[in-house]
């Protein structure tokens, strides 16, 4: 990820409607992982970025957040995260039988992963039997556009191929959809847009989704309308498009 885009991405965590939206979701899955065992769970935030779903999460119990940018752990360290780990999931090994609950956002779809198997074999290694593992990642190539060049993104995925990746790490998939359906037609439209006519910021970058600005109403009524998709979600209703791709898989 661009530099640049980890000071957007700190900036607009706590607010931002796509943000607050995913972090919902997530939390759904923590708390009836939690509610299931009774008992406070050691989670770990694999891909952490800037710390806020790990700031989230802390009332399920420990949470340890990794990543392999600098600035990244700075942030998380920054929001009162006590366990920061240095980790590049494509070199490094995790400690194994660990944890209860992993999340891993948007890391899979990153250039620096090659082997996206691998990795999710090194994440199954560090669950403990039965725990489980909540992944999202970025939906349909042609959904292409400047955030993944901020984020550098590899490739996107479609929902059966996210699956075939857990079954062939060694997972059981409970579940698994695309998300943020009525985003995608107007994601199309945007990116499509942008890439006869690019956005710029002031110093001559390409400006990625989060950070361009969202007024205030429309940012609300956007996360609104995103939990009431999750509420959707986490009845187990799996949509036929979106601009993600969630799953939730177990060992």
């Amino acid at each position: 990820m661009e530099a640049n885009e980890y000071h957007a991405m700190f900036a607009a965590e706590d607010h931002h409607w796509w943000y607050v939206g995913l972090h919902d979701l997530v939390i759904h899955s923590v708390q009836g992982e939690s509610a299931w065992l009774k008992r406070p769970l050691d989670i770990l935030d694999a891909g952490c970025g800037t710390g806020r779903l790990c700031q989230l999460m802390q009332s399920f119990g420990p949470v340890t957040g990794c990543d392999m940018h600098p600035l990244a752990l700075e942030a998380t360290a920054r929001r009162g995260i006590a366990r920061v780990l240095h980790c590049d999931l494509a070199t490094d090994d995790l400690k194994a039988e660990a944890y209860d609950l992993i999340t891993c956002m948007d890391v899979l779809y990153h250039r620096g992963v090659t082997d996206e198997v691998a990795v999710l074999q090194k994440l199954r290694r560090s669950l403990r039997k039965g725990g489980l593992l909540v992944v999202q990642t970025a939906a349909f190539e042609s959904l292409r556009g400047s955030h993944d060049v901020a984020v550098h993104t590899r490739r996107r995925y479609r929902r059966g191929e996210v699956v075939r990746l857990l079954e062939r790490a060694g997972f059981t998939v409970e579940f698994a959809s695309y998300r943020l359906l009525l985003a995608f037609l107007p994601a199309l439209m945007w990116r499509c847009f942008t890439r006869l006519f690019p956005t710029h910021s002031g110093n001559g970058k390409t400006l990625s989704d989060i950070a361009m600005s969202v007024p205030p109403l429309m940012n609300q009524l956007l996360a609104a309308g995103v939990k009431m998709e999750n509420l959707l979600l986490v009845t187990g209703v799996r949509l036929p498009l979106g601009t993600s791709v969630f799953a939730i898989a177990r060992k």
